[in-house]
């Protein structure tokens, strides 16, 4: 796990195809994705890059069309965050990006390493897409979103494949989308026969308000949008919005860490945690530990208070953006990727050095010294690009 980290890096098991107009619920449609862009024209220049990576790699199982063109249009909506299960070779983020507003975070998970490698170099230049190699879950280590996208794992369509928690990975008011449903016509809706009971779940879910949008005969897609209670986001059981609590860590999960708040459940997610780079839980705390923390909202559903303790910590990214724009720094490279080099220039401050700034890629390896200049410094993104200095 590396919730500490940044850039694009390396979701879940490949897409299936399926017969046209079979009843199913956990197969992808019959008609390849990727085909299915033959005659589609003015698609946006990201979206044409990823389908160029998908056919160079004979992924038929890219996001159809219809469904990114909605995927286009919810992204606008997002704030902060936006997450994608199963990226595939990256045409569905392709399509969320393109509609995102500057300083939106985007993050793809893939499991097939091989995919996840292309859909990072497809993102190379684009330092707000952030591709995560692994099972879908790890989309945890980067949330909440205001809009989560499930294409590759957590829709619980599956026996094996557990529903994600949309209380625990949606802001509050946030979406979630889950794809590749055949449009139903019963009520309640049938599988093979039989209620189909993972549609039902997301239709019927407690803590959403979920329609079933019909987007081609053979097409249909979940969009359920995370309810907002009155009160919220200020008050409950004596907690308040912005409030200094104390407690105790109970338990470490890969999502997050669990805390006792004098009998009511904390919960920390990885990027709230701490501001430093980590690359496990137990360096940063450990169960039986007490720590300090902000309220940040309140999950009713569970019940849960969502809590930072990176909140209360010093910002070093905010201190090192004050003076160092322009100036030249020595650094350690700490990581190599397709795209370039990250040096760490900073005690928990990483730039990123694009491929095309290298000289000699093949000289750089981890650990090696490099003089590098500060090119440019997104505070909102968190981002920092740096220049080879010879």
């Amino acid at each position: 796990m590396d919730p500490g980290g940044a850039g694009p890096r390396l979701s879940t098991a490949g897409k299936r195809g399926h017969r046209v107009g079979a009843p199913r619920h956990n197969h992808r449609m019959s008609i390849s994705g990727t085909d299915a862009y033959a005659t589609e024209t003015h698609l946006p220049p990201l979206v044409e890059r990823a389908l160029a990576a998908a056919r160079a790699l004979a992924f038929p199982h890219s996001v159809r069309p219809e469904q990114g063109r909605l995927l286009h249009a919810l992204a606008g909506g997002a704030a902060g965050a936006v997450g994608e299960t199963g990226a595939g070779c990256g045409v569905g983020l392709a399509w969320l990006a393109s509609g995102a507003r500057e300083g939106v975070r985007i993050v793809g998970v893939e499991r097939d390493p091989e995919r996840a490698r292309v859909c990072a170099e497809v993102f190379a230049d684009r330092p707000e897409v952030e591709i995560l190699h692994g099972d879908w879950r790890r989309i945890g280590e980067r949330g909440p979103y205001d809009l989560l996208v499930l294409d590759g794992g957590g829709t619980g369509k599956s026996a094996d494949d557990d529903p994600a928690d949309p209380a625990r990975l949606l802001t509050p008011d946030g979406t979630v989308v889950i794809d590749d449903f055949t449009p139903a016509t019963d009520d309640p809706p049938l599988h093979d026969g039989k209620v189909d009971r993972p549609r039902l779940f997301w239709l019927r879910h407690p803590a959403l308000n979920t329609l079933e949008l019909p987007l081609a005969p053979d097409l249909a897609t979940l969009v359920g949008t995370r309810r907002r209670l009155a009160g919220t986001e200020t008050t409950w059981r004596g907690f308040a919005y912005g409030q200094i609590v104390r407690g105790v860590v109970t338990r470490i999960e890969r999502f997050g860490v669990f805390v006792d708040l004098d009998g009511s459940e904390g919960f920390i997610t990885a990027p709230e945690l701490t501001r430093r780079p980590f690359d496990s839980y137990d360096e940063v705390v450990h169960v039986g530990q007490e720590v300090t923390a902000e309220i940040l909202a309140f999950e009713l559903f569970r019940p849960q208070v969502r809590i930072s303790t990176a909140a209360l910590e010093p910002d070093p990214f905010g201190e090192f953006a004050r003076s160092a724009f322009g100036r030249r720094l020595s650094g350690t490279v700490t990581k190599v990727v397709p795209f370039g080099v990250f040096v760490r220039v900073a005690e928990g401050i990483e730039g990123l050095v694009h491929r095309d700034e290298l000289t000699d890629r093949a000289a750089v390896e981890t650990g090696a010294k490099l003089t590098v200049e500060v090119t440019d410094i997104n505070l909102v993104r968190r981002r920092i690009r740096l220049r080879f200095a010879p």
